[in-house]
């Protein structure tokens, strides 16, 4: 593979990864209304998405690199960023929320991960994760395929416990490990998918077969099924995983031809800006996030349908401009508000 085709693949792992980030974002702040309808409920795959592609850079940039030292400093500061948001609050739920709590209380909470007053759950996930990754890479490039299968494992085993126990979980913490040890699964699906990029043995007819038959086969088994998958549920359910075998290869040939399309435009560099700068993009959504909550809260909104999507909207306009001064104007770099086949 020549280097000009190097970047475009990475510019649309960029791509998928933005455009993932900005729904979850919208659906997020649509969804704070409290009579809030759900418009995604069969199809809401981009989280996933977005683990699988943070899996794949780990196995196209630093698997095997001699140090995992900034994966460490990666988790740490994923965490402290989390603290930064979630705790303060934290402390405005505890003094304007309905249930009154003292301020000290609410704070350790946040620390020990029994509360959870944001959106942005993901990010204890990332952190902790990246923590544990220069113990599980090793393991993995020494037998990927047992790393694989455990993994597979672990995420059936979890599975079938939330489809079974898990309505007794009410502990944010034991949801938090329960949807750790299944999310994993996507992330090392993703290292796995992005160790083989690295060695140019990913894309290629027999890879776009297998994603073709994972979709057909998804697709039947739901409909055969009824379609009982609900793209919200949390942790997994089974159902949730047969959904996410047909929405998932859908989304990513979706994605495909809207980059195929639009990536000459201006607008798609602004999007670009999102996926390069992730963890600030999670930040500034959550800020908006609750800044459209406390509105509700002060002014007794209650809007229907189109005033959630609106809400929603607004989210990915500020974040995506956020971004763009964050990089312009903070980070002192072009913005890259140029298209891209003009670099």
């Amino acid at each position: 593979m020549d280097a000009s085709g190097q970047k475009r693949r990475e510019v649309l792992i960029d791509f998928y990864r933005s455009c993932s980030m900005l729904f979850v974002f919208y659906h997020h702040t649509a969804n704070v209304f409290p009579d809030s309808i759900d418009l995604f409920t069969k199809f809401n795959p981009f989280a996933e998405l977005f683990i699988a592609i943070s899996g794949f850079m780990v196995g196209f940039v630093y698997l095997h690199k001699d140090s995992y030292r900034p994966l460490l400093v990666r988790g740490l500061r994923v965490l402290a960023a989390y603290f930064v948001v979630s705790v303060p609050v934290a402390i405005g739920m505890a003094v304007l929320g309905k249930k009154r709590e003292p301020v000290g209380q609410a704070i350790l909470d946040v620390l020990t991960f029994q509360s959870e007053p944001t959106a942005i759950t993901i990010l204890k996930f990332y952190g902790l994760t990246f923590l544990l990754l220069p113990l599980i890479l090793p393991a993995f490039k020494r037998n990927r395929l047992v790393v694989l299968a455990l993994s597979a494992s672990i995420f059936v085993v979890c599975t079938w416990f939330a489809n079974t126990k898990a309505l007794a979980f009410e502990n944010p913490a034991a949801i938090l490990l329960l949807f750790s040890l299944q999310a994993q699964l996507f992330l090392i699906l993703g290292t796995w998918l992005g160790d083989l990029h690295r060695s140019n043995r990913l894309i290629g007819r027999p890879f776009y077969t297998v994603i073709g038959a994972i979709f057909v086969f998804g697709l039947l088994l739901d409909g055969y099924l009824g379609f009982p998958s609900n793209g919200e549920k949390y942790p997994y359910r089974f159902d949730k995983l047969v959904n996410l075998l047909w929405t998932l290869p859908l989304l990513l040939a979706l994605l495909w031809a809207a980059f195929a399309n639009t990536r000459h435009w201006p607008a798609v560099a602004l999007i670009l800006n999102v996926g390069q700068n992730s963890l600030v993009a999670f930040l500034g959504s959550e800020v908006v996030r609750q800044s459209v909550k406390l509105a509700l809260l002060m002014g007794g909104i209650h809007p229907q349908v189109y005033g959630q999507t609106v809400a929603g909207l607004l989210d990915v306009v500020l974040v995506t401009m956020m971004l763009w001064l964050y990089r312009a104007h903070w980070q002192r770099r072009d913005p890259v508000l140029h298209p891209l086949g003009s670099r």
